[in-house]
């Protein structure tokens, strides 16, 4: 019947007095207590490993450091992500939708602000919008713009914005003088 190692729970041959496998000091079946043994290898190696009938498990403290390293993992990309939202570049769902601008008199725009960033105004795919900070800011994707910009205008204009009525209307400022204001539809 072979025997194996206390330590490791590597076979090993009668008649061997170390471990092929780790290097413990075997002892025979009848004087071995692998409780002592343990102690022993835990001193000698610093780490305790379980005879290999019963499986290796880690120890209940590594268990718990491991599920601590998931959790504090799992919280820095959380807040990396919302850091991430807050500041900007990317899509705010309060502006996805149509809006519509109107003039006070009888002309209505109608606004729709897609998902993936374009921007639609009266149908047409005119600008690429995303948020930056407190900012929204329209990028021109089409040549349409250029017969409405002024000369060395650049292909980016940024608005201050600011929510009123509950989030159904919109008022868009340059330089804090109001400029447009769109409400949901």
């Amino acid at each position: 019947m072979p025997n194996f190692c206390p330590s490791c729970g590597a076979k090993v041959d009668e008649g061997y007095k170390f471990c092929l496998s780790c290097g413990a000091k075997l002892q025979s079946e009848d004087t071995l207590d692998s409780k002592t043994s343990n102690e022993n290898n835990t001193q000698e190696h610093g780490q305790q490993f379980p005879p290999a009938q019963q499986g290796y498990t880690p120890p209940t403290g590594q268990k718990k450091l491991n599920k601590n390293l998931l959790i504090v993992l799992i919280a820095i990309i959380v807040v990396i992500v919302v850091v991430i939202m807050l500041t900007g570049g990317g899509i705010d769902s309060r502006f996805v939708g149509e809006w519509e601008q109107t003039d006070g008199g009888l002309m209505t725009i109608d606004w729709t602000f897609n998902n993936d960033g374009s921007l639609e105004i009266m149908g047409m795919d005119l600008a690429k919008w995303s948020v930056n900070g407190n900012k929204l800011c329209f990028e021109t994707t089409n040549d349409f713009w250029d017969d409405y910009m002024m000369e060395g205008s650049f292909d980016e204009v940024c608005y201050d914005f600011e929510f009123s009525d509950g989030g159904n209307t919109v008022y868009l400022s340059i330089d804090g003088s109001e400029n447009l204001v769109l409400t949901k539809k």
